[in-house]
């Protein structure tokens, strides 16, 4: 029993070892995937997000250059077309704050290129709004709002080639994600599998390399006790198991030759001869008297021979 329970403890040892590693393994695949992905220049879905939302808000202020001079027009209050100037200046100061910061960010070098070239037609492109703004009240602002539009149409030309650029990666991006998901499921289910299948092949092995060749063994030293040798064991590995059933054969091949060396070293006893019967003496033993005969003598020995045959009587009485 105390060895059966040290070899599922030894099985259960060994099948929490291989899935530790294998959940190491998976671990070190995944923070692999993982850091890929940071290197591999930051979140290019984010960038295009930016990029769209940035040229979206610059030819709104383009647009509403347009709306300040029909205000204008329509003679509304100098209020109102303050107003709305100053909410055009904001939008265009933050545009550029943010194009500016796009390169400082973590984007590659084309990117900062569409960038760079984005944020200094912009700067050219605030300094004509800011005019057409300030000389729209009194109708001259027409050569900086013609100035205005060659700057918006080189901006735009800039933001559908970064978006173009921006698309590609983020296409890339996309499908390289879905892979590396697919890589994660993958090593996460090989993990799964692992934990559950390990445990069942080790013991399979365990069983067919060790157990059953044990059993097999202590089955075969049962029939030596019982002294039954003829069966021998087979083994065709170089291991300890084999080591063992080698020297089961050999302690075989010793006791099945013991009996023939003992009778071979035993002398030859000759035969004895026949006992002789010993006499067994009768129950009634012969009285002194039937033994001694009588003789024609004198009358004192007949006398004499009467008185011992009665004591010997009397003694045998007794």
């Amino acid at each position: 029993m105390n060895s059966n329970n040290n070899l599922n403890a030894g099985q259960k040892a060994l099948s929490t070892k291989l899935a530790g590693l294998i959940a190491i393994i998976v671990v070190i695949a995944l923070a692999g995937l993982f850091l890929q992905k940071l290197i591999s220049g930051g979140d290019v879905f984010g960038d295009y997000q930016r990029s769209v939302k940035l040229s979206n808000d610059v030819n709104a202020v383009h647009a509403n250059l347009y709306k300040i001079k029909n205000m204008v027009a329509t003679s509304q209050s100098r209020q109102e077309i303050a107003r709305a100037s100053d909410q055009q200046t904001a939008s265009l100061n933050k545009s550029l704050s943010v194009a500016r910061q796009a390169l400082d960010g973590n984007i590659g070098a084309e990117q900062k290129k569409y960038y760079k070239a984005i944020a200094d037609n912009l700067a050219e492109y605030q300094k004509s709004a800011a005019q057409v703004m300030r000389l729209a009240p009194m109708g001259s602002d027409t050569a900086y709002l013609a100035i205005a539009s060659e700057k918006i149409d080189v901006i735009n030309q800039l933001f559908n080639q970064l978006l173009e650029f921006e698309g590609n990666l983020a296409a890339k991006e996309s499908g390289s994600s879905v892979l590396s998901y697919l890589i994660a499921i993958l090593l996460i289910a090989m993990l799964v599998v692992s934990i559950i299948v390990i445990p069942s092949f080790i013991k399979k092995m365990v069983d067919s390399n060790v157990v059953e060749p044990l059993q097999e063994t202590s089955g075969v030293l049962r029939e030596y006790a019982a002294g039954k040798y003829g069966r021998s064991l087979n083994w065709d590995a170089d291991d300890a198991i084999g080591e063992l059933i080698h020297a089961v054969n050999a302690l075989r091949s010793k006791i099945s030759a013991a009996p023939a060396s003992r009778a071979a070293a035993e002398p030859v006893q000759p035969p004895k001869a026949p006992e002789q019967p010993v006499p067994v003496a009768d129950d009634k033993a012969k009285t002194l008297s039937d033994m001694i005969k009588k003789t024609p003598e004198s009358k004192d020995v007949d006398q004499l021979v009467t008185s011992s045959k009665k004591a010997i009587d009397k003694l045998q009485e007794i």
